[in-house]
């Protein structure tokens, strides 16, 4: 009998999951949900979906497995509307900005916490500088290469964590565990701190009473810089995963503050040494990141990749690692 897959959110995350899953079709009946009916036909018509369900406890019935590729804000909501009505033994996996506010609402909200966890993806290093794009950036081979950072509770069954193993096996991602709070502390650097400055970078241009002529030059490194000013356009509580990851924010926040104070100085010194090795150290420091992110040189040192599942009788025995069958005994 075929596992039913519900992913919630069909933006950029969701669609290149179900993109990765349709290979499982013998396995799998992958069920579409989102907000925006636009999202949910461009998902059906590409493939990354068998059928679309709107309403979202009608998606979620009969699920095995929920997959919430939704922002932080949306979130909460949808597992306080859903969460004491899911079948026994459904597992719940999400994706979301805010690691430890998600395991909270797992706990306040879930009928069963334990079939729970957090994911964090690092993505396939071929796709890591084009800007997110709703669907528009979804990509079958979005996971390829990249990894699934696991967070689970202390008391997640040990075959939730095994099933988002393999899972991450299934998109071709290497998987490591990870606390919610270590993650968070990570999300804060690489998510908030750029969403955050894009922003603060826009709104101290377009406050000059220059901006009137500004706004005609049309720079592209203004224009790329101010990008992340789109990624909360579609989401009402853009903010809420700086409020529910405040420490980690401000800690960034701070950090940048300082950074940014080197470079005034140096700028209103006149000091072109200091200045010309900040920028240069930047550069090299930047391009062994690029070279190391692509390689994954510390995939040897901490990171798991399990054997891919390769028949049905074996996908089932490792998938679900024997976890409907449990609460149905």
């Amino acid at each position: 009998m075929a596992i039913q897959i519900t992913i919630v959110g069909l933006g950029e995350i969701g669609t290149s999951l179900g993109l990765a899953l349709k290979y499982q079709k013998n396995e799998i009946v992958r069920v579409g949900c989102d907000i925006h009916k636009y999202a949910e036909q461009n998902a059906l018509s590409a493939g990354a979906v068998d059928t679309i369900q709107h309403n979202l406890f009608e998606a979620t019935a009969n699920a095995d497995i929920i997959f919430f590729a939704v922002p932080a804000g949306e979130l909460e909501g949808s597992l306080k509307l859903i969460g004491q009505d899911l079948k026994p033994g459904a597992v719940v996996l999400e994706i979301s900005g805010a690691k430890t506010a998600a395991q909270s609402w797992a706990k306040r909200y879930l009928k069963d916490p334990t079939h729970f966890a957090g994911l964090y993806a690092a993505l396939n290093p071929e796709w890591i500088n084009e800007f997110p794009n709703e669907h528009h950036t979804a990509h079958e081979d979005l996971f390829q290469k990249g990894t699934f950072f696991i967070a689970a509770l202390p008391e997640t069954d040990p075959g939730v964590v095994k099933l988002a193993l393999d899972l991450a096996t299934l998109v071709g991602a290497h998987s490591a565990f990870c606390e919610a709070e270590e993650l968070d502390g990570m999300i804060a650097s690489v998510e908030n701190l750029p969403f955050l400055l894009g922003n603060a970078l826009f709104d101290a241009a377009t406050r000059q009473p220059s901006w009137k002529e500004a706004r005609k030059f049309g720079g592209k490194t203004f224009s790329r810089l101010s990008e992340t000013v789109k990624l909360g356009a579609q989401d009402e509580k853009a903010g809420l995963p700086l409020l529910e990851n405040r420490d980690n924010t401000l800690r960034m926040l701070n950090e940048f503050i300082l950074t940014l104070k080197d470079y005034r100085d140096a700028i209103q010194n006149g000091d072109a040494s200091t200045l010309e090795t900040l920028l240069k150290n930047n550069q090299s420091t930047r391009e062994k990141w690029e070279k190391e992110y692509s390689d994954a040189v510390w995939r040897r040192e901490s990171e798991t990749q399990v054997e891919r599942p390769s028949t049905g009788e074996y996908f089932g025995q490792l998938f679900l690692g024997g976890l409907v069958k449990k609460k149905k005994n």
